[in-house]
Parts: C-alpha cells; structure tokens; sequence
C-alpha cells in the first residue's frame, strides 16, 4: 500500500505501515459539552477496564459481529481503514483480513498497549481526531461513539476524514439502555447513576446533516444475564462504562445497606438479572 498523508502530526509517511504508538499531546480543546475532567475520567475508567474488558465483553462481541455482517462481501480490500474506539483491538485484528491497512484508535493508551497486535495505533479522542480530510476509505467503530462529547460534530468530523465514496460502520448505544439499573437505583435517590444516551432520532439527524447516505440502519436489544443483581451491577464496572455525561450525579460511594437496596430493587426476569443495551448499527457512505 503507498503512504500517503493521514495524520495531522509531523510523523513521517512511513510510520503509517509498522507499527506506532501515537501519544496525543497536543492542546485538546476539549469540547464545551463534556468538561476536560469528564473527559479524563472517561480515559481512566477505560484504561483501568483493560485487563478485564475482553472477558465481560460479551454485548460488544455481539455487536461487532453484526456490524461486520454489513460489510459489503466482495469489498475493496485495497483500502484503509480506521478502528475508531478500538479498545484491546479484538476487532482491529478481524479488519486486519478484511483491510490492506488498519489503524486502531482509542482513548486508552492501557487498552491499546494491552494487544502485542502489529499494526499502528494512535491514542487520541474521538472528538479531536488527527486525522486529514479526505485521507480514509473506511471507519468502523463499535461501541465507542456513544462517548463523544458532541455526535452531531463527531459525524461531520468523520465526514470530513472519509474519501469521497468512503464508508463508515457504526454502532452505538442509545436511549433505553441500562434501564434495568436505572430502575434499581431509582429506589435509592432521584439521582442519575447511568450515562445519557443520545436518542435514535438524535442519532439520525446528525449521520444524515453531515452529509452521509444512511444504505442500512438497524435497531437490536442486546442483553447480558447476571445471577444476581450485583454481579449485573458490576459488570458495567468492568467494561469501563460508569462515566456519565451529566451533572446530576450521586457523588460518593454506596454504603452497604445502601447497595443492599438496589438490589432488591433489581427487576429480575426468571430469576436473573439483566442488563439490557439498546444499540443502533448504521452503514453510512460519503457521496
């Protein structure tokens, strides 16, 4: 594959095809809508979530399975392509035989480092990307958009990379979600305890106001089963998912009596416990 420019740094061209990691240190401005220490949080919560992602990953495997499947068969392979939000790069390693070229990036410096995977890696935020115009044929991204401080601005962002006829596979957690532990813990207090998801409407407006041709959109509740309520609890905790976009949130640790009430509060389907994620997956192309 011959080099060409893609990152907005000084990096030499050929950096582009062995493997790199790429520190983001420039001045982030980071976007008014999410506050640089949310922004951190974000970052430390994933990056501590690293060991541990991969085995409760289980709704994310799912996911990306599906987004798979809306890649076109018989697609150009001679082609690069951006692992937006790649984590631990399970899915970076997939697109790596789909792909001539693959870059995985991700907030977590800890989930990239985390995979011995040769292929470049650039740690940077999705809402400040390195990356120039016109200088990417495909972006995927699962699970990870849903972290953006602004989605509306992220879509003209990644319109803007994409080459014309570039395409984008995306999946993303919406409203609805979660619902089962915002009903345990509405037992609790009036405060939030999970992230604001964006709605399907919301999400819609922004992918077709940058500019994108939606070719597939579908709607799928995935759902996890915990023998009990903590352990359901728990499992948002090990993928790195607790940071939230908003500022009625409970400061402090849960005192046990207090944990003990949530729980009873759980809704239990067949004696388990749920946890419910309702996800959006688009295939998008750049006219």
């Amino acid at each position: 594959m011959t080099a060409q420019p893609v990152l907005k740094t000084d990096l030499v061209q050929t950096q582009l095809v062995k493997p790199c990691l790429v520190s983001s240190e420039l001045d982030i401005e980071i976007n008014k809508d999410l506050s640089k220490e949310l922004k951190k949080s974000t970052q430390s919560k994933f990056s501590k979530a690293a060991a541990s992602y991969n085995t409760h990953a289980n709704v994310q495997k799912r996911a990306a399975s599906d987004l798979f499947a809306l890649i076109k068969p018989g697609i150009n392979k001679n082609k690069l392509c951006v692992d937006l939000g790649a984590g631990p790069l399970v899915n970076t390693y997939t697109l790596q035989g789909m792909f001539e070229g693959v870059i995985a990036m991700d907030l977590s410096l800890n989930m990239l480092q985390s995979s011995d995977l040769t292929t470049p890696k650039i740690c940077a935020d999705m809402d400040n990307l390195p990356l120039q115009a016109n200088s990417v044929d495909v972006i995927y991204s699962n699970f990870a958009v849903q972290w953006s401080a602004n989605f509306s601005a992220l879509m003209q962002s990644l319109y803007s990379i994409l080459k014309p006829g570039g395409q984008a596979y995306i999946s993303t957690v919406v409203e609805g979600s979660l619902n089962e532990i915002k009903t345990a813990f509405a037992a609790l207090d009036s405060n939030s305890h999970i992230n604001t998801f964006n709605s399907e409407l919301h999400i819609n407006q922004s992918v077709q106001n940058a500019g994108f041709t939606i070719n597939n959109a579908k709607k799928r509740i995935y759902t996890d089963e915990y023998t009990t309520p903590l352990k359901a609890i728990a499992s948002i905790k090990a993928i790195g998912a607790t940071t939230q976009n908003h500022t009625n949130t409970r400061q402090g640790l849960l005192t046990k009596s207090a944990l003990q009430k949530v729980c009873s509060a759980y809704p239990l389907i067949n004696n388990k416990a749920c946890v419910s994620y309702h996800v959006v997956l688009l295939s998008l192309e750049k006219h």
